[in-house]
């Protein structure tokens, strides 16, 4: 079994022989899991999953791009929102790229490409209908410019800065802030 438990926000943590807690929050640890793997998981699939399922409420037919797609949170959202059926695009590092091409997404080189140049470039200057920030600071700002116009939703895990919501705004999206431990509560 593994789960997230306990051990951050101020909840007692799981070092421990035994431990109470909510059956829902556990899973039972798949044998090609390392106990590493399956210690690292809950944490970020409970992020991936609050942010691409039940913030964005991603569905096949979407066009969903993913920042930071062969990070902790983004590699998880790109493999949930193509198992989703959405058409998956991630922001990578050139050196990456082969990590989101493995999950199926479609890598998108940030250094290379402005926001404005893999919009125009990926959705005809559409926007995606769903955008996940996992790195915050100036990629919330570059999430605001990737949102599709009216329809489109876009998502922070890391959503505490002081950046203007005026770009979203000005597209008519909404945007919704993920934190990870509202699950545990």
């Amino acid at each position: 079994m593994y789960g997230l438990v306990g051990g951050v926000g101020g909840l007692q943590g799981a070092l421990a022989e035994f431990v109470a807690v909510n059956a829902e929050l556990l899973a039972l640890k798949s044998k090609s899991l390392t106990m590493r793997e399956a210690a690292a998981l809950p944490l970020i699939r409970i992020t991936a999953w609050e942010g691409i399922a039940n913030r964005a409420k991603v569905h096949a037919g979407q066009k969903v791009l993913v920042h930071a797609g062969a990070g902790g949170v983004g590699h998880i959202s790109v493999q949930l929102a193509k198992a989703r059926g959405a058409d998956v695009f991630a922001t990578v590092s050139a050196e990456k790229r082969h990590v989101v091409k493995a999950y199926g997404a479609t890598p998108i080189d940030y250094r290379a490409l402005s926001t404005e140049q893999h919009v125009e470039l990926h959705t005809a200057g559409e926007g995606f209908d769903a955008v996940y920030d996992t790195v915050g600071g100036a990629t919330i700002d570059a999430s605001f410019i990737a949102v599709k116009r009216y329809t489109g939703h876009a998502v922070s895990c890391l959503g505490w800065s002081t950046r203007s919501l005026a770009p979203l705004s000005f597209r008519g999206a909404t945007y919704s802030g993920v934190f990870t431990l509202m699950p545990l509560h």
